[in-house]
């Protein structure tokens, strides 16, 4: 087909209002604006052929889309079939004009699905969850993206550089390609043992067959053949209890045994439901920034691409979840003052005031002010007037706050702070909170982000803390805060794990 034919018919199916335009899955009206904007940025030639006719780029797009599924989208959503079977018939000539220009327009249509899709995510359900605050900030003009793809005949690439740069997502993609070629080369076998009461060096049936199944998902232990419980595969259960979520006891207990016969097909959705969030957050993180996992609990300071401090955080409970967001770190207050916030005064304040009146205010070291600053009687509050008082707790080793605060100016009132309930970091689980991050060592974080500075060792915070008088200290450097609800998550050494989804939200 000549290109003056195909310069002509993309002319006149955009500028003819009467003109049919493919609609493939998933199209909006956005979409088509974007199919129409981008031939107009092209001149109206064709992207996907020339004088010589199929040019390189279709095959390397084809590539692409068969390999899409590693980043756990599905093919068929961009149409591969369609484009493979009209490839087909192109080679064959079995085909008129038009069916080439609907060729074209197929595979211009599938590439700005798929470059929507990959820069900002493929579906918008967690958006709709009030507490996910996490925003994509990628300026996405698809069109322009597609002509410089084809003016660098480089498909393979361009889709390279539209995927987050998150270290996490290259590691998702890792490990969906070696279960996808686990899933292909027969699967993980279904193991049913118990070893609460096998003896250490005893001998039993089942236990080549968990060496085995352990051998195949985290690579150790190296024997799998012995009969058998010794200290090596002690070491690989507890390996794999540590990725997946368990406690670490090396024995198999039935949660660990639920965790060893999650099918395949649902690690691999888990996988590509948490690569999709990745999509629809920053795609790029600049350094330094913390990062709070909260179904992990655990925060991670990053700098220079590695992690330069690591510590156990509490985070919210179901009930009060955790408000996802992207913030900066602002100030690190020292002995700082705590007012009740307003989900805390109703469900948690106003239900103590009338079990217990003033006594629950003393007995919490809490102290209640009217809108003039002055101390009121607890008997003064009630659920209809709440919201004209405020109740503030002083500073001290045992305020809600603890002896440091983390700023991170946002509308949901989230922020890092010290506890007095340091108990609950011991635990496994630490989903305690009423929403607001818990950190395990408040003061050895504030010295490290203060380390540039000689007046904030730990030893002068300490001693600050202990005079009760609240300082407010400026963060120098720029320092964003990334809090994430993300089920897979990577360990120290670099290992996908599989987490607790605390909030129902898979």
């Amino acid at each position: 087909m000549k290109i003056e034919n195909m310069v002509h018919f993309l002319t006149t199916t955009f500028d003819s209002a009467s003109s049919k335009t493919l609609v493939i899955a998933g199209d909006t009206c956005r979409h088509i604006e974007e199919l129409k904007r981008s031939y107009a940025l092209h001149k109206f030639l064709p992207f996907w052929m020339n004088e010589e006719g199929i040019t390189q780029n279709v095959s390397d797009y084809i590539m692409v889309l068969n390999n899409i599924r590693y980043d756990g989208l599905n093919a068929e959503d961009y149409q591969l079939n369609k484009i493979e079977a009209s490839l087909n018939d192109i080679k064959q000539n079995k085909t008129a004009a038009a069916t080439i220009n609907d060729f074209e327009l197929l595979v211009t249509q599938s590439f700005l699905k798929l470059s929507n899709d990959m820069m900002l995510g493929n579906d918008t359900s967690s958006l709709h969850k009030k507490d996910w605050k996490n925003k994509n900030d990628s300026l996405v003009d698809v069109a322009t993206i597609l002509c410089k793809t084809i003016e660098h005949n480089d498909v393979v690439q361009a889709v390279n550089l539209m995927r987050p740069k998150h270290r996490y997502y290259k590691a998702f993609l890792k490990e969906y390609k070696r279960l996808d070629e686990l899933k292909i080369n027969g699967g993980l076998a279904q193991i049913n043992i118990s070893t609460d009461s096998i003896a250490f060096d005893a001998t039993d049936k089942n236990i080549p067959p968990l060496r085995k199944r352990l051998r195949n998902d985290i690579g150790i232990p190296t024997d799998t053949s012995s009969l058998l419980w010794t200290q090596d595969l002690v070491n690989a259960v507890k390996k794999f209890q540590h990725l997946n979520y368990c406690k670490e006891t090396g024995k198999i207990d039935s949660i660990t045994l639920r965790k060893l016969n999650v099918s395949i097909d649902t690690k691999l959705a888990c996988l590509a439901l948490n690569m999709n969030r990745l999509r629809k957050m920053k795609h790029d993180f600049p350094q330094p920034y913390i990062w709070v996992d909260v179904p992990k609990m655990e925060l991670d300071y990053v700098e220079h691409d590695s992690i330069q401090f690591n510590m156990r955080v509490v985070v919210g409970k179901p009930a009060r979840p955790t408000t996802m967001l992207d913030a900066q770190l602002e100030n690190i207050v020292f002995s700082p003052p705590w007012t009740v916030p307003p989900t805390i005064m109703k469900e948690d304040v106003l239900p103590g005031i009338a079990r217990r009146g003033g006594s629950y205010l003393a007995r919490k070291g809490l102290k209640a002010y009217d809108r003039r600053g002055r101390v009121v009687s607890a008997s003064a509050i009630t659920s209809k007037n709440y919201r004209n008082f405020s109740i503030g707790q002083a500073p001290g080793y045992r305020s809600s706050l603890g002896e440091v605060k983390f700023n991170l100016p946002n509308p949901w009132s989230i922020y890092l702070h010290d506890t007095p309930h340091r108990e609950d970091f011991v635990k496994f689980y630490r989903a305690f909170s009423s929403g607001c991050i818990r950190v395990h060592h408040p003061k050895e974080f504030a010295a490290f982000l203060l380390r540039d500075s000689l007046d904030y060792s730990y030893a002068k915070i300490d001693s600050i803390c202990k005079k009760r008088r609240t300082i407010f200290v400026p963060i120098k450097r720029t320092v964003a805060v990334h809090i994430v609800y993300l089920t897979n998550a990577l360990d120290s050494a670099g290992n996908v794990m599989y987490l607790k989804d605390i909030y129902k939200w898979d």
